[in-house]
Formats: structure tokens, sequence, C-alpha cells
């Protein structure tokens, strides 16, 4: 296997061979030939995964050691290499950054990476949207996330507005919404990204359980896992879930996305 022709046909990509090797470390070695098949499209999104990922990783990447399992860097060939979403090349990058490690045998990533594969644009925007509010309204907050009880004292409420706006809706979109809404929620739900404890609909429906709405929208919690993907995606899946509301940690919101509409915290 000719390691030189991938990281070649990569690193071409990239600016240079340096960035591969250093977030690789030893699995480097598995980018061989077979690159050579790769459309130019599937090259370039690979490069911005890398990119990302060697941003995301900072001063890091040159003061610690570290590698990526070969199978973290399977997922980003087989299912990454075809993202044409800006989000899911972030994620990747994000789960990339997050797979270096001292540990051998730490493939975790393996598993965000097919997580993120099985999620449309929809449900991955929307997955963004819920924990940057949860973040943004509950940032300090000492609630142990981890319990279930406790957890539902995170809930918060979307304004259909503030929805609309951070998932940047074309006009034939905004046809489909309550279709794309009913996809995204219970997809997130099925794959345990969000607590099944959740409320859409109009006014008069959102009324009835949070009395201070004052339009359509939504009603949704948090969950441990929804909450370890959003670490990963930023880098962080070193970090222990519990310190995801400390103030110490923040997490930059993409110039993408408009994130500041009006959201509301619910305190049961």
């Amino acid at each position: 296997m000719d390691t030189g022709t991938g990281l070649t046909i990569l690193g071409t990509a990239l600016g240079g061979k340096e960035v591969i090797v250093k977030i690789l470390g030893p699995t480097a070695e598995y980018l061989g030939e077979g690159m050579r098949d790769f459309t130019k499209k599937r090259i370039e999104t690979m490069g911005e995964i890398f990119s990302n990922a060697s941003k995301k990783l900072g001063v890091k990447l040159d003061e610690e050691t570290g590698k990526v399992s070969p199978k973290v860097l399977k997922g980003i060939i087989n299912e990454g290499s075809y993202c044409d979403d800006f989000l899911s090349v972030d994620y990747f990058g994000g789960v990339l950054a997050s797979s270096r490690t001292g540990i051998s045998r730490d493939d975790r990533g393996a598993y965000f990476n097919a997580l993120v594969a099985r999620l449309s644009a929809y449900q991955l925007r929307l997955h963004y949207i819920v924990y940057h509010t949860v973040k943004e309204l509950y940032n300090g907050d000492e609630t142990n996330v981890t319990l279930d009880h406790e957890r539902s004292k995170l809930k918060v409420f979307i304004p259909i507005d503030t929805y609309i706006n951070a998932m940047d809706f074309v006009e034939l979109e905004l046809n489909e919404i309550s279709n794309i809404i009913n996809h995204s929620i219970i997809g997130l739900v099925k794959e345990g990204l969000i607590d099944g404890h959740f409320q859409f609909g109009n006014k008069e429906h959102i009324q009835k359980i949070f009395a201070e709405a004052n339009s359509a929208g939504m009603i949704l919690q948090p969950s441990p896992l929804g909450i370890e993907l959003f670490l990963w995606a930023y880098g962080k899946g070193q970090t222990q879930i519990h310190h995801f509301l400390k103030d110490n940690l923040s997490f930059h919101v993409d110039d993408n996305i408009n994130l500041k509409g009006e959201k509301k915290k619910i305190r049961n």
C-alpha cells in the first residue's frame, strides 16, 4: 500500500501533509492508493474536515502527541467525504479532533461518525440549535444532566420564527415545514439525541404547557447522548458531559447560523 499516494492527494487539498500526519499519527499509514479513485469533491471535503479538526485541536496539535483509531479514519473516508453540508463537515471535523488521543484502543469516534452519518441535514441542524439554546439559557446551572428528573429542569421553548431563521429555510422548505419539524424531532428522539418529552404546535397548543409562549414553536429537553455528541462535534470529546453547563466552557456559534432569535427556559 502506497501511503505516500494517499497523503499526497489529501495533502494537496490541505496545502501540505504535515497536518494530516500530526492528527492521525501512525494511522496515516492507512491512506493508500485507493484515494486515487476519489472524485475531486470528495478529496476537497476530506480536506475541509481535516482543516476543521486542526482548528479545533489548536495548540494541542503541536503540544500533545496522539493518534486516531483506524476505524475513525474509515468513517471519515466512507461517510464524511460525501458531506455536502457545512455543518456535517463541522461535526465530522469535531469527531476527528476528539478522536486524537494517546489511548490506542479508543475508537469511540467511530460510533459518533456513524451517528452523524445517519442524521439528515435537518436533524443535525436542529441538534445544533437545541444544544446551543440549552447552553445559552442555562449556562452556569448546576443541574445534573445525567439524571432524568434533574434534566427535565432544562426544557427550552424555541419559537417558530427563531427556528426558521436558524434553519435558513428557502421557500420550498417552508412549504414542508411541518413535515421537516416532525422528521427532525422524531429522528433525534429515536437516536437518543433529545429526550422523548417534547411538544410542538401552534400557540394555543404550546400555551397549555407553557403559558408564556407568544407564538407557535417547540418545547424540547436535552439528553446525555445529545450533550455528548455536541461535545464531540466541538473537539471536546474528552470533556465529561456534566461539565457542559459550566461557565468556563464555551462554544462558538458558526457565522452561517443565526441563533439570535428569542428563546426561553422552562422550569418545572
